[in-house]
């Protein structure tokens, strides 16, 4: 799943989970698992720099959307800020390897992360689509909360 999508999806559960800092990294994690477990897109026989070209495009895409959410989020934002956190987590494996040579992650949740993917490589319509709700989804939440705080 790309890192976009868990990112708005941790801002959907900040959004909705905003008494508990704590809880909301939980649900985030278990977000994380939950998207993982469902099909999605992955390509096993991607060469390095055509994964790094997505991969950075991602990234940027990912780090817009951290942004705006942050911004359109209603203080305090500690549980979004932490819901997003947890969403996101378990896929700093990837950035650990390419910058520091090694997952940041134990082995024992590399390997759990790896078990439950539901990768083929002609799901990346599949992967588009839940990336458009998604976005419409945490949209929708966040600019509702931002409407009942005002």
């Amino acid at each position: 799943m790309f890192v976009t999508s868990h990112v708005l999806a941790g801002a959907i559960v900040g959004t909705t989970c905003r008494r508990s800092p704590a809880a909301a990294f939980a649900l985030g994690v278990a977000s994380h698992v939950a998207m993982d477990l469902t099909p999605h897109w992955g390509d096993p026989e991607i060469t390095h720099e055509r994964f790094l070209v997505i991969a950075k495009r991602d990234g940027l895409l990912g780090l817009g959307a951290l942004s705006a959410a942050l911004v359109a989020g209603v203080p305090p934002r500690r549980a979004l800020a932490a819901a997003i956190f947890g969403a996101v987590l378990l896929d700093l494996d990837k950035p650990g390897r390419h910058f520091l040579g090694r997952s940041p992650l134990p082995r024992a949740v590399d390997r759990f992360h790896t078990a439950i993917q539901r990768e083929a490589p002609d799901r990346l319509g599949l992967e588009m689509l839940y990336g458009a709700v998604l976005a419409a989804a945490a949209t929708a939440v966040l600019a509702r909360r931002r409407h009942a705080a005002a």
